[in-house]
């Protein structure tokens, strides 16, 4: 018998845990025009899957019901979106609900910023030359 060739493993998705699953999506869309792919809604959580609008990257906002607080800790690094314009995407997230955390700043060849979703993740904007 011929043994199946194995593809390589590819990057699926990223979780993150909000206290809104609506209002995050809300955010995502509105800052980076990630668009919804899918959600399930089960009694104890629910998770919205987003996409970006070249389908390359998923993020799944998970929204666990229950009271236990939602805390950041220092073990995750940033979301890192690659965009054109840093100003103007700096300015759209930020009127989506987002703060400034750090930059514009100029590293070599690359600009970039973070910055705050409005549950306290960090994203990182990218501006990179072509």
């Amino acid at each position: 018998m011929a043994q199946k060739t194995q593809s390589p493993p590819r990057l699926g998705f990223f979780k993150i845990t909000v206290a809104d699953a609506e209002k995050s999506q809300r955010f995502y869309e509105e800052a980076f025009g990630m668009v919804l792919e899918d959600k399930v809604v089960e009694p104890t959580f629910s998770e919205h899957m987003l996409k970006t609008p070249d389908k390359a990257f998923t993020l799944v906002l998970l929204q666990r019901n229950s009271d236990e607080p939602i805390s950041n800790g220092n073990g995750y690094g940033p979301i890192g979106f690659f965009i054109d314009d840093l100003e103007s995407a700096a300015k759209v997230a930020v009127a989506a609900g987002a703060k400034v955390v750090r930059g514009p700043e100029t590293f070599g060849t690359i600009s970039f910023a973070f910055l705050a979703s409005p549950d306290g993740h960090i994203i990182e904007l990218i501006d990179r030359p072509v």
